[in-house]
């Protein structure tokens, strides 16, 4: 009954799974293929976490499922017991394990932020958000159309935005430098960053002609002006630019690959067809200059 009034009290979401019996979690295990399990020393000590998790359960809802196992009760027990888990030696009393397609995934690791276990839940192999990277602590890190219009009207500061997604590996290796300058530059200037991959975005890409990734976009006093396009810049790079913005300079057109002298075989429209009836095995680099 002091259980049943302190989940009450909670106001722990419906949508969390209590489970406490072997045969219910493996049932569980086989008609849900992404759980997220909370396993606590008691329910005391999953207080903080459970008012998370119902949030994180909402808006996964229908694409992952939350768990809870009271390792504290008497019933429980056996199972922790019997799935090897002790929550007792974590200093918090609890432990988050992945579950997918009905086996063990991995324990999760990454920031306990609504936004980093809702973005986790949605894909459970991807990379952490850029966010989590302690080093990017100084970049403002932007979710929303709304957010950005917030940022634009308010900051008076010159503002650099990488609008980015995150497989991207030019952005990824770009990173690192963007984050250093954010954080030699804070007080002077601001770095934010943007994923704008997802469908919902594409006002925003189409008003600042993201075509590409990383798009990186200079503005003052929320009006756009550049492109910046140094896209192996170092932080030293990036503040030097800043000192004295400007539109990218017109570049030299480039040589064409099959203008070059080399043994690669350059393939039209007109032989492509042709090519590959004449030749049992074929490896075909398809490229843009």
């Amino acid at each position: 009954a002091f259980l049943a009034a302190f989940v009450c009290s909670l106001k722990v979401s419906p949508l969390i799974e209590k489970i406490s019996d072997h045969k219910d979690f493996k049932k569980l295990l086989r008609t849900r293929n992404n759980i997220l399990v909370l396993y606590s020393k008691s329910a005391a000590a999953a207080e903080s976490s459970l008012r998370l998790l119902s949030t994180v359960a909402q808006e996964v809802k229908g694409r992952g499922t939350i768990g809870w196992i009271d390792c504290g009760d008497t019933e429980s027990r056996k199972l922790c017991k019997k799935m090897k888990v002790d929550p007792n030696s974590k200093e918090k009393g609890v432990e988050l394990l992945h579950y997918k397609d009905g086996a063990f995934h991995t324990e999760y690791s990454r920031a306990v932020t609504l936004k980093s276990m809702v973005a986790f839940l949605k894909d459970p192999e991807g990379a952490p958000l850029w966010e989590e990277d302690p080093e990017a602590k100084d970049v403002v890190h932007v979710d929303s159309e709304k957010e950005l219009r917030r940022l634009l009207k308010k900051e008076d500061k010159p503002l650099l935005m990488m609008f980015y997604a995150p497989w991207c590996g030019v952005c990824k290796r770009m990173m690192p430098s963007y984050q250093q300058a954010a954080t030699e530059l804070k007080g002077k200037y601001v770095l934010a960053g943007m994923n704008v991959y997802s469908a919902e975005f594409e006002r925003i890409k189409e008003e600042y002609n993201v075509r590409g990734y990383p798009t990186i976009c200079y503005f003052e006093k929320g009006k756009f002006l550049f492109h910046f396009e140094n896209y192996g810049a170092t932080a030293a790079d990036i503040a030097e630019w800043l000192k004295n913005p400007q539109a990218p300079q017109p570049q030299a057109p480039e040589t064409p690959w099959a203008d070059e002298e080399n043994v690669v075989y350059h393939l039209t429209d007109e032989d492509f067809d042709k090519f590959m009836k004449d030749h049992s095995s074929v490896l075909v680099m398809f490229h843009a200059p």
